[in-house]
């Protein structure tokens, strides 16, 4: 296990990974940790400050300087102010003079050189000549290189009451299996259980579980990107936050000390998450979004199935991350438009920072779009819950006016390909989830198989709803004629949290919700739109969650995208009416032999 730690360690970046890890090892270790790493603010050398035990076992100051993996030459001592020597001169010359709060002034210091790896032999010399020479009575320095760092892991957070044999066990499979992501995941959620069902009845014990949680993935996602391969820990990511919300939501709702520590720890833990999303998506995917059927052949199938449900499944994680930037600048009940006479009204002293998150949120939305245009697989939905993917794409182009037009451009497209599918026998949506059900589809070309397989639907209404809300009165006859021609058996709805949602929602230990069944769609009316705010409006468990009530609502996203559960349409609530365009005329009859996609990049999104 220590190996692990010190492989991991070693490959930790210097700036928001092995300076964000070292907080919470220190604190679990009993340090009071005043002062964390930050970003537009002259730190004089120190990353991370605390007060704690030193070797001799009495309170001192540790200020400690990090460094990223092994310390040879250049790391030391080059003319870049970001070596280590001149670090610490700026440690000794300003920090312990000016920066230190008075009530620790009195203390002794210790200066900690810190780096994941080891000190290179060329420079021991050097670096032991420099701490003998500054050593005081006062002032002394110690190394905190990868072993010990590793051994500050395995004696705090995890330590053998925390973590024991068994758990260590699914630490290392989870690690070492990070190429096979299913069997890595499996070992991580049996990890998380082990972790977060031990009882904890303090915020401490609740605090401590959660930085467990979060050091845990850090290794594995440190590993899986050795080996260049992130899916494993983008999808523990999501389960890891959704368990340390469960963990930590009653104390994250307290105006405390310990608030604030929940606070930060859920915080840390979803830049991790974020860090993950950035290794996959910005390395890997957004690249190539450009190019014409590029994710698709990465995808590496032969089978259009399986290039189908990854394709909607990216889309769904990419939408995702661009609800949490709409979050950021709307941490309300839900998301809302972003139009630029919001943006206007802004204070001057944030509205750059807002204008740079909007410019992110609409790099998203364009690279979405070209995603779509460019893989034709994401006109076409096999999985009639692929309508949950769907559902989070669109609530992020409602946030842009300039996206709006996507919307209509792809519900249309959808819905014209799922019914000419439909029509012909074809591979059109149905309830299954099975993926040899969904291989095997269609078994067969009858009305009998046909009718079994689509006796409900989420993705129907989902393109009725928008369409309504968009004004696009000839596509919503469209699907409310094929809904009376074609889908008479079929029971339009969708999800709707109810009082057993709490509890279960974010871990998806029980079943919990309702199903707001009987949507109805009928031609020349907008009676689907009505009908689902209207029991928005009045259903009120949505806002009873406290993911809601704390103003983390893209949790509730997260939780619906990873248990598989249709967007609540509270969500929309602040949305649909103010994606309204007047109703336009008829569009031309679907050309039933294969239609090009469309062109759906929002130009002016920007």
């Amino acid at each position: 296990m220590k190996l692990v730690i010190r492989e991991y360690l070693a490959s930790l970046k210097e700036r928001d990974e092995l300076d964000a890890v070292l907080p919470d090892l220190l604190t679990e270790l009993g340090f009071t940790v005043y002062s964390r790493p930050a970003r537009g603010t002259r730190q004089y050398g120190v990353d991370v400050a605390a007060v704690g035990p030193g070797q001799d076992g009495n309170r001192r100051v540790h200020l400690f300087s990090v460094k990223s993996g092994d310390l040879d030459r250049n790391e030391w001592n080059t003319a870049s102010p970001q070596s280590l020597r001149p670090s610490l001169d700026e440690i000794l010359d300003h920090y312990i003079a000016s920066r230190i709060p008075p009530e620790y002034a009195s203390l002794p210091i210790a200066i900690c050189l810190t780096f994941g790896g080891a000190i290179d032999e060329q420079v021991r010399a050097e670096v032991t000549g420099y701490m003998t020479r500054n050593t005081t009575p006062k002032i002394s320095f110690e190394e905190w290189n990868g072993d010990r760092l590793a051994q500050v892991i395995l004696d705090g957070i995890l330590r053998e009451e925390l973590l024991p044999a068994q758990q260590r066990s699914h630490l290392r499979k989870a690690v070492a299996m990070v190429e096979e992501p299913d069997i890595a995941l499996d070992h991580f959620q049996k990890l998380l259980r082990a972790i977060a069902d031990q009882p904890a009845t303090t915020p401490a014990a609740r605090l401590s579980q959660a930085r467990l949680i979060n050091i845990c993935l850090w290794i594995m996602f440190v590993w899986a990107r050795e080996a260049d391969n992130v899916e494993a820990p983008y999808r523990a990511s999501e389960l890891a936050l959704l368990e340390v919300w469960q963990l930590l939501k009653t104390d994250i709702a307290r105006t405390s000390r310990s608030g604030e520590a929940a606070s930060l720890v859920l915080n840390e833990l979803a830049e991790l998450h974020f860090t993950i999303w950035r290794a996959l998506f910005e390395d890997k995917i957004l690249p190539a979004a450009e190019i014409r059927h590029a994710i698709s052949t990465a995808v590496e199938s032969h089978a259009a199935l399986d290039i189908n449900l990854k394709l909607f499944d990216l889309v769904g994680r990419l939408a995702l991350r661009g609800l949490w930037l709409v979050w950021q600048l709307s941490p309300a009940s839900g998301p809302v438009v972003l139009t630029n006479d919001y943006l206007d009204t802004l204070p001057a002293l944030v509205r750059d920072t807002t204008r740079a998150t909007v410019n992110q949120i609409d790099r998203l939305i364009e690279a979405m779009m070209a995603i779509v245009s460019n893989n034709r697989a994401l006109l076409s939905p096999i999985g009639d819950w692929q309508a949950i993917d769907i559902g989070l794409a669109f609530t992020l182009l409602a946030c842009r006016p300039g996206a709006h037009g996507a919307i209509d451009q792809w519900a249309d497209e959808l819905a014209k390909h799922s019914m000419f599918a439909f029509k012909a026998h074809g591979r059109y949506p149905i309830t299954s989830r099975s993926y040899w059900d969904l291989v095997d589809h269609p078994s067969e070309r009858s009305d009998e198989y046909r009718t079994a397989s689509t006796e409900g639907s989420i993705l129907y209404p989902l393109l009725a709803l928008w369409a309504a809300a968009r004004g696009e009165q000839a596509l919503f006859d469209e699907i409310a004629k094929f809904s009376e021609d074609g889908l008479a058996h079929c029971t339009f709805q969708t999800w709707l949290p109810d009082e057993d949602s709490e509890d279960n929602l974010y871990l998806n230990r029980d079943s919990h919700g309702a199903a707001l069944a009987g949507i109805p769609v009928t031609k020349g009316t907008h009676d689907a739109l009505d009908f689902i705010l209207a029991e928005a409006k009045t259903n009120k468990h949505y806002d009873q969650l406290t993911a809601v009530k704390l103003g983390h609502w893209p949790i509730v996203l997260t939780a619906c995208r990873a248990h598989r559960l249709p967007v609540p349409p509270q969500v929309w609530r602040d949305l649909l009416p103010h994606v309204t365009q007047p109703a336009r005329g008829p569009v031309p009859p679907p050309d039933n032999s294969a239609p090009e996609p469309p062109d759906a990049r929002p130009e002016d999104a920007r």
